[in-house]
């Protein structure tokens, strides 16, 4: 658009038309001004700059707008921006503004326009607009937009920045002195939300007063949602307070209608109740669930105390707390429990069922403490609790839970580390549980007595050089019982009496302590070898062993399993290992195929232990059973950190590894001269053993694993063992057993696959097929989709999907074979740009059965999101949601469920 330069000025109807009705002046005019401009500014310093500028002559100066930078203070230079202080008007501070076009100073009235980009800076606040003027006297600011001359649509729109705080208006009147301001057709934002308003007043305590006001969190000029009141207060960095309103819709107004409302916007987390959800199950009746009250205790830590409300006597309460301190550490914790009531208390099928489930997690930062490391993550559950509590699809299909707690320092630049785990291995459909509490550990670092000798001989010097020890120390204590008697004992530990039958936990623990010393080294052989001798001394501890003395009244086997008292065996062990690798390589000057690559790593270790099963010194003992023989068994067989071995091992172990590459001609791949290396086995290893000692059985076992990734997309790993003796039927021909002939002589072959495995798996999606490029996502972005995966969409992928198939062959010779082989998908599809579709769910080949299925749908509102999830087969239920994305309305949404126990 084109401005023309002017002397004075007319405004006509801006509400309304918003058009500015400009009378222009002539170039002679605009010249003659000019000079009574320079005039002034040369006859300056001799007025004084104290001067008023009433004291002038000329009644009004226009001046081009430029590149440069001008003020009172800088003479000589044309003028873009001005800054009158305070010995111009009352004004106390400095005024400052500038514009592209052309500023106008009416030196009579005080008054100054600016066209074209005009800025304004006084203070912290800062305004932008096509049309801008300052009235020095009244201390008023008044700013409009224009209409653009090509396209006739309304732009240069104020805009008012307060110190970070900005404000759109189509008009804005402000006066600096009162700090007072009026708007008319506002948009300004309170931390996600916009407030859209007809008109608004600014009082000196910077609060605003929306008349016809929309509150939305939806960004568009015309919102798809809003909540329309007559008035509106916002209180900054505190709240937003609305007269009676309603929710409107796509411009439909809704029923849904409050006297009052209330949106806390502080900067800082604020406390506040948590709104429910209401629902109805069969058997527990309606009900409230998620109730509650958030406080934050202090700006590292918060709390969220929830309860769930069942009208027919079931409840539950859970305490939710999370912790982040940036450098130090993050984390939460998660309390829950949950009393159901089933049926009438007058019928024989009523029960209730007391429910318990923990979540802690806790990591710190390496940062924090340098030399220690503590993290937690412990996932505690009762059976009970996700059959009765849970519609999550991976809490529903879980069979195990596990957790762990950790924590390790290193002292002496870490040559000496300590560490102290805890871990719980839980069976969720039995019960059963496996707690380590704790396995304390005590290591000492390789240590290098000889590192510094430097002899004569190669072979000697490389010998002594590595040669080094090592000490490790661990104590164990574990337990092993069911969910409920750990509950009940701890309940006990609290003062709380179990009730009648519960067995204790204090016959449930086991516990021992063991000490390793290796000494080993590694030296070249003919240049081409490598050996690596060592040697091992190892020492157990017990506190409890194992007792068998047989019956003769009873003819019975009586095994006391926790007899209490000190003991101690120990052993030792010696290797000498020889390795290498063999290249092969063949290169092809001509073809797309430039080159294969084999490479082979073969290896053979001799491996001595002596016999530890005789003699009470390794603990083991003999009892006569009814038929007068002589049957032995170690105290130690329950020992949870190992015993003694029995029989001599006098074996030679050998095996093979393998991978093979080959090299193609690519033109897409610049950066290694066209070329480009494909895998083709990315590991083929083949291992086993045969012990000359061994009375039987000489021969172990080979192992076949590898693995490879096919087209760079799918990943394989397989594995086998492979049996060389042969097996006859029993007797009755129902079951087989092991012969010591190999196969080769007992069944005319060399042996049997007892065991295999085959696992397939590819992630595919658009960007899988498009270069890695290194997109990365900030710690705060993670964070947020950490704590909300379960509403965590990805709308920019088109599609998506993971396929994991397993395969599983038991060979029992001469019985049966078995194959277990199943398959999972995984997958969503993005119908258009705003719908997807996913699917989760698996088939089993062997049963002939479909997993737990679940089928979601997906709709991004773009202010809203909707979300529906079914579980067709399996564990039937179904959950539909629509939420508004923003924080700051979490709490305008319309949830339903109904689980698979609501039925």
């Amino acid at each position: 658009m084109q401005w023309h330069l002017f002397s004075y000025w007319r405004f006509e109807s801006l509400n309304n038309s918003k058009e500015t009705y400009l009378q222009h002046a002539n170039y002679q005019t605009f010249l003659y001004q000019r000079i009574l401009w320079l005039c002034f500014l040369f006859s300056t310093p001799f007025l004084g700059i104290a001067q008023s500028l009433d004291s002038l002559a000329t009644d009004s100066i226009t001046s081009n707008s430029t590149d440069s930078s001008f003020t009172l203070d800088s003479l000589g230079q044309d003028s873009v921006g001005f800054s009158i202080a305070n010995h111009v008007s009352s004004i106390q501070e400095t005024i400052e503004y500038e514009a592209d076009d052309s500023i106008i100073l009416n030196m009579q009235e005080k008054k100054a326009y600016l066209y074209g980009n005009a800025k304004i800076f006084y203070q912290d606040i800062k305004l932008n607009a096509a049309y801008i003027e300052i009235d020095f006297d009244s201390k008023d600011l008044f700013a409009t937009g224009i209409i653009s001359d090509t396209t006739q649509k309304y732009v240069g729109r104020p805009s008012f920045d307060d110190n970070g705080k900005i404000y759109e208006a189509d008009t804005m009147l402000y006066n600096f002195e009162s700090k007072k301001g009026i708007s008319y057709g506002v948009l300004t934002t309170e931390k996600d939300g916009f407030i859209h308003g007809e008109r608004v007043l600014r009082d000196s305590q910077e609060n605003i007063y929306v008349k016809n006001a929309r509150f939305t969190t939806c960004d568009l000029p015309d919102p798809h949602f809003y909540i329309k009141a007559d008035k509106i207060k916002v209180i900054p960095k505190k709240q937003i307070v609305t007269g009676p309103a309603n929710l409107v819709i796509a411009g439909i107004n809704t029923p849904l209608f409050v006297p009052f409302g209330f949106f806390p916007i502080p900067e800082e987390r604020k406390h506040g109740l948590i709104f429910p959800t209401f629902g109805e199950s069969q058997e527990r009746g309606f009900n409230l669930r998620g109730l509650g009250y958030y406080f934050p205790v202090n700006q590292y830590l918060d709390v969220q105390l929830k309860t769930d409300i069942y009208f027919r006597g079931s409840f539950g309460a859970s305490l939710t707390s999370r912790y982040y301190r940036r450098y130090k550490y993050r984390g939460n914790l998660q309390l829950s429990f949950n009393r159901n009531e089933f049926g009438e208390p007058e019928s024989p099928d009523f029960r209730v069922s007391n429910d318990y489930k923990l979540n802690w997690t806790y990591a710190r930062d390496s940062k924090a403490k340098p030399g220690s490391n503590f993290s937690a993550n412990v996932n505690f559950v009762t059976s009970s609790f996700l059959k009765n509590n849970t519609t999550d699809y991976q809490d529903v299909i879980s069979t195990n839970s596990n957790s762990s707690v950790s924590y390790s320092k290193s002292f002496f630049k870490r040559k000496l580390n300590l560490s102290m785990v805890s871990n719980m291995s839980q069976n969720l459909t039995t019960g059963q549980l496996t707690t380590t509490l704790p396995q304390l550990t005590t290591s000492v670092a390789r240590q290098l007595p000889f590192k510094n000798l430097k002899p004569e001989n190669k072979t000697a010097r490389s010998f002594l050089n590595n040669l080094g020890f090592s000490y490790q120390g661990t104590f164990k204590n574990q337990l092993k019982t069911i969910d409920t008697v750990l509950i009940a004992g701890i309940g006990e530990i609290f003062g709380r009496t179990p009730a009648i039958g519960t067995p204790s936990l204090g016959n449930d623990f086991q516990n021992g302590a063991s000490h390793s010393i290796p000494i080993s080294t590694s030296f070249k052989a003919l240049k081409w070898f490598t050996v690596n001798p060592s040697f091992s001394y190892d020492e157990y501890w017990y506190f409890k062993t194992t007792a068998k003395v047989w019956d003769s009244n009873a003819d019975t086997l009586q095994t006391f399993d926790n007899v209490n008292g000190f003991s101690r065996a120990s052993t030792y062990r010696a290797s000498v290992g020889l390795s290498t690798i063999l290249y092969g390589l063949k290169q092809f000057k001509r073809g797309k195929l430039r080159a294969i690559r084999h490479v082979v790593r073969p290896n053979i270790s001799a491996n001595f232990s002596p016999d530890f099963s005789q003699g009470e010194k390794s603990g083991y003992r003999t009892y006569i059973d009814s038929a007068f023989k002589v049957r032995s068994y170690s105290i130690y067989e329950n020992a949870i950190i190992g015993r003694p071995s029995q029989g001599a091992v006098g074996a030679l172990s050998f095996g093979l590894g393998n991978n093979l590459e080959i090299k193609v001609h690519s033109p897409k791949d610049t950066t290694n001269g066209g070329i480009k290396k494909v895998k083709i086995i990315e590991s083929l290893n083949i291992n086993s053993n045969y012990n000359f000692l061994a009375d039987s059985f000489n021969l172990a076992v080979f192992r076949l694993s590898g693995n490879t990734t096919i087209l760079n997309k799918i990943r394989m790993n397989f594995g086998t063992t492979f049996d060389p003796y042969g097996y006859v039927l029993n007797d009755a021909g129902t079951n087989s057993i092991k012969s010591t002939e190999y196969a080769s002589s007992v069944m005319g072959k060399l042996g049997h696959f007892t065991t295999s495995n085959l696992t397939i798996s590819t992630n595919l999606n658009p960007e899988a097929f498009k270069p890695k490029t290194s997109d990365k996502v900030s710690e705060e972005e993670l964070e947020f989709i950490n704590n909300n995966i379960q509403n965590y969409i990805d709308f920019d992928l088109p599609w998506s999907l993971n396929l994991n198939y397993n395969l599983r062959a038991t060979t029992k010779p001469l019985i049966e074979n078995t194959i277990e082989h199943s398959i999972t998908i995984n997958g969503d599809l993005s119908l258009t740009p705003n719908w997807k579709i996913g699917v989760n769910t698996g088939y089993s080949f062997t049963q002939q059965d479909i997993s737990l299925t679940s089928i979601t749908l997906d709709r991004d509102l773009h202010c809203w999101v909707m979300k529906f999830e079914w579980f067709p087969i399996g564990r039937q239920m179904f959950s539909f949601g629509i939420n508004v994305k923003s924080s700051t309305l979490k709490d305008l949404k319309l949830n339903r469920r109904r689980a698979w126990f609501d039925f």
